[in-house]
Formats: C-alpha cells, sequence, structure tokens
C-alpha cells in the first residue's frame, strides 16, 4: 500500500512543495516497466505517467540511498519503489523537487538517515540552490570538475 509524505520549503513568500505516494516491495523480478536505479533496485512510474524531468529526479533521488536500499533486498530479491502519484500543490514547480520529496519519503517510511541534500532560497538571484549531498553534476557520469572562476 502506497504511503504518502509531503515535502514542504517555504522562504522569502516563496515556497516548494511536493505530495508524493510510494510503496515499497521485494520482487523475485522488477516489473518490465520499471527504471533500474542500480543493481537490484528499480523505480517503478505512476501509470498514468510523468513529466519527464519528474521521472529522472525521482530516479536520482532515489539513487542517494542506492547502496543503503539494495542491502534491503533480502537474498536476490529486487527492491522496487513504486510511486503512486507525484503532485506539486500549489507551489513553484521546480522539477528538482521530485528529488527531495523522494529522499524525504525514504527517510521517513523506510527509516534510512537522511543522505544530506537540501535546498536553499537564494533572495539575491531570486532562485532556489540545491545541495546534492556531494554530487557536484546530478546526472554526470565521472565528469572533471568544474574550472575555478578567477
Amino acid at each position: 500500500m502506497a504511503e504518502t509524505f509531503k515535502y514542504r520549503y517555504m522562504s522569502g513568500g516563496m515556497g516548494l512543495a511536493a505530495d508524493i505516494s510510494v510503496a515499497a516491495y521485494e520482487a523475485d523480478s522488477p516489473p518490465p516497466q520499471a527504471l533500474r536505479a542500480y543493481g537490484r533496485l528499480h523505480l517503478a512510474l505512476p501509470a498514468g505517467g510523468l513529466y519527464w524531468k519528474d521521472a529522472a529526479w525521482l530516479a536520482f533521488g532515489m539513487s542517494l540511498h542506492a547502496h543503503e536500499l539494495v542491502a534491503r533486498a533480502a537474498g536476490r530479491g529486487h527492491l522496487v519503489l513504486e510511486v503512486a502519484s507525484l503532485a506539486y500543490p500549489g507551489a513553484d514547480y521546480q522539477s528538482e523537487v521530485a528529488a527531495l520529496a523522494l529522499d524525504g519519503w525514504i527517510h521517513r517510511h523506510l527509516r534510512i538517515p537522511p543522505c544530506g541534500s537540501a535546498v536553499r532560497h537564494d533572495r539575491a538571484g531570486r532562485r532556489f540552490a540545491f545541495d546534492w549531498a556531494g554530487t557536484d553534476t546530478p546526472f554526470a557520469d565521472d565528469l572533471p570538475p568544474l574550472p575555478k572562476p578567477e
């Protein structure tokens, strides 16, 4: 049965919000439409589909806990996180919030310690700045570090 987590961040009159409902279960084999995040860890998306950026950020949010989640899969089974729904109720939309919502769901419902991902409101820049717990460039494989500005 899917359990819901409500992610909320408010600062300076601006806010981010996402409601996510997820069910976690083990299976002998993953659902055919599931995304493989890492080893025996899979993400199943809602039957009605999602915006592609939301799906990408959900997979990234799950990958932040990949080692801890795979360790929970007993024996040779697969751990599936099945997203039943994802909504952004009355807030500024930023697809990155999907990752933070799933991170919060994993922490609350699976009792896995927070990974350290966070957001802050950059008032001067009029934007939200995300910190991905040591991951400088999400969705990049072994990219060299960016040069320091002079």
